[in-house]
Order: structure tokens, then sequence, then C-alpha cells
């Protein structure tokens, strides 16, 4: 009960800390919402080779954030459930969605909680660029993808990579552990969106995942890994000391050869 205590703790923390980015993100040139709601699909080539026949197919989207990509998503013909943790973000999605006509639900819950909270059933569950970070367990968020999908339903997940995490960005060092030893407990001044504005303030914790934990929960559930990818790059500029080295690709450092930034795998139910 100490241990369950302490995660909500956790979770209440990064809600309010989610809370306050959304604000300063809806209005940063990084999201470019007057763009988006002209119609720019906010989701990158990674993801797409593995979402380009998605129409009429239903799709869960987990830790949406303010929903451009759940909204993207529906613009390509799914039906879409969206859910995050942040309540200010759903609100915002809920606009969103409203302004750009499109019909995804948009559901307020902790990841642990989504059982909870939606019963259907899905040919897709989609995770993206910043999920498993914040959950200290990836055995209960994988519980809760496996009673989504629908027998022969997929999962895809594109994440930044567990050795690119490894590294503090302010000093170029490795400073953070591999497998999840901990929970990793920050103070932190602004955003990846817009590092300058200094209203965003918080605390945030975080967890650190392996490959092996990434993926074994899936495994251990009997669904069959279908895809598994890395890539040399990110799509996003977020972090201190990235370099663009082709149009919308960047690199962390300046090593005389490639590291992972990216990873994606499906697995199929």
């Amino acid at each position: 009960m100490e241990e369950l205590d302490k995660i909500n703790e956790y979770f209440r923390s990064n809600k309010a800390l989610w809370n306050d980015k959304t604000d300063v993100h809806i209005a940063s040139d990084f999201y470019d919402n007057p763009s988006f709601l002209e119609g720019r699909n906010s989701l990158n080539e990674i993801e797409l080779e593995y979402l380009d026949d998605i129409k009429d197919k239903k799709i869960l989207h987990i830790q949406c954030h303010f929903g451009q990509d759940s909204i993207s998503l529906a613009r390509m013909g799914a039906k879409v459930v969206a859910t995050d943790i942040s309540d200010r973000a759903i609100s915002e999605a809920r606009r969103f969605n409203k302004i750009c006509g499109t019909d995804v639900t948009f559901i307020e819950t902790d990841t642990y909680r989504i059982n909870q909270n939606v019963t259907e059933q899905f040919d897709i569950v989609f995770m993206s660029y910043g999920v498993t970070c914040w959950l200290p367990d990836i055995d209960k968020l994988a519980e809760q993808v496996y009673e989504r999908l629908l027998p022969g339903g997929r999962v895809i997940c594109v994440e930044f990579h567990p050795m690119l995490f490894t590294f503090d960005f302010d000093t170029d060092k490795i400073s953070y552990g591999y497998y999840n030893a901990h929970v990793y407990e920050e103070d932190v001044e602004g955003t990846y969106a817009q590092n300058e504005n200094q209203s965003v303030r918080g605390k945030e914790y975080f967890w650190q995942h392996s490959l092996e934990e990434l993926s074994m929960p899936y495994i251990n559930r009997g669904m069959r890994m279908s895809a598994f990818r890395e890539f040399y790059y990110s799509p996003y500029n977020i972090f201190n000391s990235l370099r663009e080295v082709e149009k919308g690709k960047y690199v962390y450092g300046d090593f005389p050869y490639p590291i992972p930034h990216i990873y994606l795998f499906e697995f199929v139910k």
C-alpha cells in the first residue's frame, strides 16, 4: 500500500506539471497549431509506415497529450479513442476535436486505470514519443494494452531509445541507468517546446526501461513481435546538443558512429 501511495503521488505531481506544460505547448511554435488546424498531419514517417491502412480501424491512443496525433489518426479514417492523465490536455484536445470536425473520444485517465475507463476493444493500440518513461512498471502497461486489443490486434509503440535516455543532455555524460533500478526525481524549469519559458516549474518523476523490460511483458502474454526497428535520429529537436543532419532528422552528440535515438516495435495479439 505504501508503494501504491508513492506511485499515486508521483502521478499527481506529473499530472500537475503536464497541466502547466499544456498551456505553453498550445501556444508554442514547436506544435505549430495554426498549420495543424488547417490540416497538417502531425505523425512522422517512422510510425506512418505502420499506420498506412487504418481507415475504419478502431485505435486506442495512449497518453495523447492535447490530441494532435489522435486527430491526425481520425483524419486518416480511423475511429479513435485517446487517453491522457492531464485534465487540461484532454480539455484542449476536445476543443481541437470540435474545431477540426473529427470524432475522437478523449478520456482523462492515468494509464494504469485505462481498463476501468475504457471497455471496448481495438484493432490497434498506439503509443508514441514519451509514454513509457512516465510509468514505473511496464507489465502493468502491457496488461492494459492486452485487454483492450481485439484478437489479431496490434500494439505499435514508437519511443525514444533507452540508450539515448542514459545521457544527461546538459552535461553530455551518461548519468542514468539503462535498467529500471529506481524512480528519478528532478526539479524542472521550462519545457522541451519552449525552454525559455520559466513559468513551467515543478517536480517530475520518471523511470528508465531497457528494451528487454519494454518488450518481454507482451511476449509473456503470448503476443508475437511482427516488427522491431531502431533509428539513428530523432524526428523532434527537443533535447540539448541535438543537430540537424537532414531535414527533420536530429542527432545527439558528435559520436564517430551512430547511436540509436528511436525504436519502434509492433506486437500482434
